[in-house]
């Protein structure tokens, strides 16, 4: 998720391990662990290798039991450096574990992203995703930041760690919620397209932007993708939009090309893909279904467009559908169509 929910994911983890012991600067250093992992993005050289790194090996679970204790080690010997009087070696294993805890947040708060996160690392670079929460939602992170207040309000308290730990279930269950609410509106999406006589479909279903009721559900059969979408606040019947595959074999010419292998790796399987001529050129367009706003499949957040001109090939990751002006005017609708009163509404809304 976004750097400030982990960091204050982080920091109400530690929280709730080490604060009765360590006071309030472990909350603090916490939040510093929890968003630690992201360090990976100031070390990519272009932007397919970003795709490559990022929620890689600082996001796998084999990370945090090494740098945890290691931040938490040096957490300590900077308390005892900076104090004038002697520190109770008991104090160590708190800030191990607590440093432990914090970054080892991190990554399981990602894998419930659509984004793919490398959890094992550097035995597999297998991307795993839940699809349960945005990358961003206030009201998963707000009741952390006042938890991390109430840390700070009564850091005098000795049971302060069951604040901590009450922020945690409640959050926590909310992460459930929106992990329950995807396969709901995958069983939606199934008995519709049932309904409609569709056959032989695989479906899924991503969170949207800045709340866990709105979802893109996507299906594919062995020869079209479907894309529409559905608000769990008030399930309403699905429209639908539609788009043919080409062949895999048209893929052949670019299949090998180093940024197409990396982008179909970073989309788990979930690309729509299509080959058009246009100026005279060959295009190879890829488009990651898991991100959109409309119904279209080729209008995706993440698209690589190949180009096959006469001086090779040449390649951009703009999609000139989502580079539109229309795009304030869906984010605009999102809210509308997530908590609609009527059906009728919500069919409004998605005009």
């Amino acid at each position: 998720m976004d750097p400030f929910s982990q960091a204050a994911l982080g920091a109400v983890v530690a929280q709730a391990s080490a604060q009765h012991k360590l006071g309030f600067r472990v909350v603090a250093a916490g939040a510093f662990a929890g968003a630690m992992p992201d360090i990976d993005v100031f070390f990519a050289n272009d932007y397919f290798h970003n795709l490559q790194i990022h929620r890689g090996i600082t996001h796998s679970l084999f990370f945090a039991p090494v740098m945890g204790p290691i931040l938490g080690y040096l957490f300590y010997r900077y308390e005892i450096h900076r104090s004038s009087e002697p520190i109770d070696p008991g104090r160590l294993r708190y800030w191990m574990l607590a440093m432990f805890l914090a970054t080892l947040s991190h990554p399981l708060l990602d894998v419930l992203t659509p984004y793919g996160t490398q959890l094992l690392l550097p035995f597999s670079d297998q991307r795993f995703a839940l699809f349960a929460m945005p990358i961003i939602d206030p009201l998963y992170t707000v009741p952390l930041f006042i938890g991390i207040y109430l840390a700070w309000r009564y850091r005098h308290k000795a049971k302060v760690n069951l604040i901590g730990l009450s922020f945690l279930l409640v959050t926590s269950s909310y992460l459930t919620y929106g992990w329950y609410l995807g396969q709901a509106a995958k069983q939606e999406a199934e008995r519709q397209l049932a309904g409609l006589g569709i056959r032989n479909f695989e479906v899924e279903s991503f969170p949207t932007f800045l709340q866990v009721h709105y979802r893109r559900v996507v299906a594919r059969t062995p020869t079209v993708d479907w894309v529409g979408y559905i608000s769990m606040w008030r399930p309403c019947s699905i429209e639908w939009g539609m788009a043919e595959q080409s062949p895999q074999a048209s893929f052949s010419e670019v299949s090998d090309l180093r940024e197409v292998r990396i982008f179909e790796w970073f989309a788990m399987g979930w690309l729509h893909k299509t080959v058009f001529e246009q100026d005279g050129n060959t295009v190879y367009q890829f488009a990651d279904l898991r991100y959109g706003l409309v119904t279209n499949p080729k209008d995706s957040f993440f698209s690589l467009n190949v180009v096959d001109t006469d001086e090779g090939f040449e390649w951009n990751t703009q999609n000139p559908i989502s580079n539109s002006g229309e795009i304030n005017q869906r984010l605009d609708n999102l809210i509308e169509s997530a908590y609609p009163s009527t059906c009728e509404m919500r069919a409004l809304a998605s005009l």
